[in-house]
């Protein structure tokens, strides 16, 4: 047997899923996995883990090309905002001939949610947010992938992956206590979910995201029964999700902007049901 090189880390379980690691670093991984049967369990999971979302997230992929990627749409805006992004245009034009689901490859023309439109931005996270919540918040034996007993290395471990310390919000005042989280794939970088439980079995969802321009209000959206707050701030978009009312979703999101924002004191309040957002 070749013998390993560099210990084996936790990135590089999460690459090996991916795909991404090299043929050398790949047999390194595979070797410790064979030499560690508990560590292969867990990879087993994170890879199941990695299958649902995939077959969550199939619709989209298999769905008409939304508007913001169409080259008339991208034509015009180009226009309207005087930049120069001919070449990502036509690399967008290329991989929606080539791609059977080039549209959503499309996405990552610019590697960044900043160039997508605010209003496009808030329908797709608060979509994925839903539908990560939808996937995962069912779970019985495994619903998140680090329980709240390790809360230290959860946060270390997604602080790293987004690129910025986060902060786990303390819901207690309104019965909820962190069960965990968990690392998500998103379009253009990894996503992170903190997942919280009451004691009457309701579960509840943050969402985040990194790469996302500009500051928003919080924006309200429900999907098959599952309702959720949107908001975007300091370069991420946030995502509260649950299936409960639309009042103690907003009440959970104004905490955790206060917890998470240095401007947190200015909470962004939405217009009331049936007025404009």
């Amino acid at each position: 047997m070749r013998p390993l090189g560099r210990p084996v880390q936790e990135d590089d379980l999460h690459a090996r899923i991916d795909g991404q690691l090299p043929r050398e670093r790949t047999e390194d991984v595979d070797a410790y996995l064979a030499a560690h049967p508990e560590e292969e369990a867990r990879f087993s999971q994170y890879a199941q883990q990695r299958q649902a979302l995939r077959t969550a997230f199939a619709a989209q992929a298999s769905g008409p090309i939304p508007n913001r990627l169409r080259v008339a749409h991208l034509l015009a805006q180009q226009r309207r905002q005087g930049r120069r992004h001919l070449a990502q245009i036509a690399a967008a034009v290329c991989l929606i001939v080539l791609g059977g689901v080039g549209g959503w490859a499309a996405r990552d023309l610019t590697g960044r949610l900043s160039s997508v439109p605010p209003g496009a931005i808030a329908r797709m996270i608060t979509a994925d947010a839903i539908a990560a919540h939808r996937t995962f918040s069912v779970e019985v034996r495994h619903p998140v992938e680090v329980d709240a007993g390790q809360e230290a290395h959860l946060v270390q471990w997604l602080s790293k992956r987004l690129g910025r310390q986060l902060v786990v919000p303390d819901l207690a005042a309104d019965g909820f206590r962190l069960m965990g989280g968990r690392l998500l794939p998103a379009e253009d970088g990894p996503a992170a979910q903190f997942m919280y439980e009451k004691g009457n079995g309701e579960r509840l969802t943050l969402y985040l995201r990194a790469g996302v321009g500009g500051e928003t209000a919080f924006r309200y959206h429900e999907e098959g029964g599952i309702g959720a707050f949107y908001w975007s701030d300091e370069g991420f978009g946030y995502a509260i999700a649950a299936k409960a009312d639309r009042n103690l979703l907003l009440r959970i999101a104004e905490i955790v902007y206060r917890q998470t924002s240095p401007e947190g004191a200015r909470a962004k309040i939405p217009p009331a049901r049936g007025k404009p957002s």
